[in-house]
């Protein structure tokens, strides 16, 4: 914190004050960041998220939207920052399908994609970790469309 303070010509008490950590500060840059918007086809999406996972390997976001040791500011940053990125997208695009309950199904999408990238990186389910990423994009489309039908 205090390198960072010192090449931006603050106090670092100041970044900690505004920001709470290091973390809190990452986090509010990403707010800055442009990103090209997801692939409104959901399995496209999903393996974008993937592909990047693997090139940059999991970033802070998806992380920090599994650890537990995260106040609550941080983790209702963080549920703002994937909300409108990723959950409301998908949701926009599971309701023009007519699915009702297009939020949960847009929120399971997040956390399957969350999921598959973490095992993928630590290589804990080995399968998972060493197929190709097509071959695991593959599976995923019909996880997708079973949930782009309307179930009720």
């Amino acid at each position: 914190m205090r390198d960072i303070g010192d090449r931006a010509g603050v106090d670092a008490a100041l970044i900690a004050r505004y920001f709470g950590s290091k973390e809190g500060l990452y986090l509010a840059s990403l707010e800055q960041e442009t990103r090209t918007p997801l692939p409104t086809d959901l399995t496209r999406a999903l393996e974008q998220i993937l592909s990047r996972s693997e090139q940059r390997r999991i970033g802070p976001i998806p992380l920090a939207m599994v650890s537990p040791a995260h106040s609550e500011e941080l983790r209702g940053q963080v549920r703002e920052i994937m909300g409108r990125r990723v959950v409301e997208p998908f949701a926009a695009e599971l309701s023009a399908h007519g699915v009702a309950d297009a939020a949960l199904r847009a929120e399971i999408l997040v956390a399957l994609a969350i999921g598959v990238s973490l095992t993928r990186g630590c290589g804990t389910l080995p399968t998972l970790a060493q197929a190709p990423l097509h071959d695991v994009v593959g599976v995923l489309e019909l996880l997708v469309a079973a949930l782009q039908q309307d179930g009720s």
